[in-house]
């Protein structure tokens, strides 16, 4: 099993979440987050009715986490590159090894339990 975490602006979280159904992926976390990266990709926004201008360092994304079966993980990152940069969003995806997971009402474990 692999845990899939994508990190992309606000606006993306529909096109994951759409993706994510059709891989029949049965369910899904989503976090509002802030952060920054090595890119300059922040704008000026005016504060104090527009009298203040600044560059916000923290900037807000939506941080999504599924966990799948290895199986699914290599087409359901294709599916998501490909829709969100036909789409000109960014973002950043991680996988990350699963070696337990554990329904606490049934005591099942692996990937039954997804």
């Amino acid at each position: 099993m692999k845990q899939i975490q994508i990190i992309i602006p606000d606006r993306g979280f529909i096109y994951v979440n759409n993706i994510l159904k059709e891989a029949k992926v049965g369910g899904l976390s989503h976090y509002k987050i802030e952060g920054r990266g090595g890119g300059t990709h922040a704008k000026e926004v005016a504060v104090g009715r527009g009298t203040m201008r600044y560059t916000p360092e923290f900037i807000p994304r939506t941080k999504v986490e599924v966990v799948v079966k290895d199986e699914q993980v290599e087409a359901i990152i294709t599916k998501i590159g490909d829709e969100l940069s036909a789409a000109n969003i960014d973002g950043k995806i991680f996988v990350i090894d699963v070696p337990i997971a554990v329904d606490i009402a049934t005591k099942n474990r692996g990937e039954t339990v997804i």
